[in-house]
């Protein structure tokens, strides 16, 4: 009986871990509800009164039933009918065929799921195929990235694109389409195909950037934008940095022993399809010294929070590099990786995170 009782134990607790725990009542069940309340024909809120909390349980259970498929629908609400009627007249055959019925529901659902989630697992390993394997080897810098979907797959975007009529130009391109999930990565790859079309007949990152968006306003949907910043780096050693509403690139300066932002001006891409788009950017020269470091990033690493919803920041963010300045670009990437997972702790990512990181030589 002893031995029963632990392989029972054993077999549903091998895999369970207190971040799987923690990731259900922290993420996936706040997910879930505001799921089904965004569905709700008419959402309202919870109000506190017994009558209004009843109301809004009811509009809640109506959003999940719209969700089954029909037949599924069906078959769920004879199920709930069973379980009640045998409930109430004392008739546990009722109660077992109702149990059997929603178990049945839960596994067409399961197997959904299933499916869909191996759907989702192509789909990420297409998408990172198609981010760089490894930075590009540099005679002036030494460069190292990274890029972690919140999710299976995500919406942050970076490539080192060489122009091909000129090959002493690479192009680095970071940047952040609004959303995550699926609809974020099938924006991303779009943007990729254009980019890289662009950034062959096009020298300027400006331009670049003035072309991208008026290609952009007609794919996007309306209330999602692009954010993302471009800079050729040259045969001297010299970036051209132009940026469309992106997180600033920051500059440790050897020099000065500190940190500083860069923001060039512009807006994000899809907000305006007139010139104001094309007015509001600036493109700027940087020329690092020996020992200056750059890092581009996305607003995933500023805004990782930990269990206590508190936000990693840009001073933390700033200090970690400051007190790593004098290691290589991949381990001062290390260092900010390691140190945003401490503060996080074991709290799920709430945004997908991207770095690039270039240490002048």
């Amino acid at each position: 009986m002893f031995k029963r009782l632990n392989r029972l134990y054993d077999f549903y607790t091998s895999d369970l871990s207190y971040k799987e725990i923690e990731k259900l009542v922290k993420r996936d069940l706040p997910e879930l509800y505001n799921f089904y309340v965004k569905k709700m024909k008419e959402p309202e809120e919870m109000r506190r009164s017994p009558r209004g909390i009843l109301r809004f349980l009811r509009s809640l259970f109506v959003a999940f039933l719209l969700q089954l498929t029909p037949v599924r629908r069906l078959v769920y609400s004879i199920a709930l009918v069973l379980f009640v009627f045998g409930f109430m007249s004392n008739q546990s055959q009722y109660i077992w065929f109702g149990f059997i019925l929603v178990n049945i529901i839960l596994a067409f659902e399961l197997s959904d799921k299933l499916i869909a989630k191996d759907e989702l697992a192509v789909a990420s390993e297409i998408q990172s195929s198609l981010m760089p394997k490894e930075p590009p080897k540099n005679e002036y810098f030494e460069i190292s990235c990274y890029s972690e979907a919140a999710r299976e797959v995500g919406g942050d975007y970076y490539d080192f694109i060489v122009h091909e009529s000129s090959p002493d130009k690479t192009y680095i391109v970071i940047g952040d389409i609004s959303g995550k999930g699926m609809a974020a990565a099938l924006h991303m790859v779009q943007v990729q195909a254009i980019l890289r079309y662009l950034i062959i007949h096009n020298d300027s990152p400006k331009d670049i950037l003035v072309l991208l968006n008026k290609n952009l306003t007609r794919i996007l949907k309306k209330g999602s934008f692009f954010t993302v910043s471009i800079a050729c780096l040259n045969s001297k050693g010299t970036l051209l940095l132009s940026r469309a509403g992106h997180m600033p690139l920051i500059i440790y300066s050897k020099a000065e022993q500190k940190c500083q932002n860069i923001i060039p001006r512009g807006m994000g891409i899809g907000l305006s399809q007139n010139s104001i788009f094309e007015t509001s950017l600036e493109e700027i020269e940087i020329q690092p010294q020996p020992g200056d470091i750059l890092i581009f990033y996305t607003d995933g690493v500023v805004e990782a929070m930990n269990n206590y919803f508190m936000e990693y920041g840009e001073e933390r963010f700033m200090d970690v590099i400051t007190k790593n300045a004098g290691r290589s670009a991949k381990e001062i990437q290390d260092s900010i990786l390691k140190n945003i997972s401490i503060f996080t702790d074991s709290s799920p990512a709430h945004d997908d995170l991207t770095m690039i990181v270039m240490k002048a030589v």
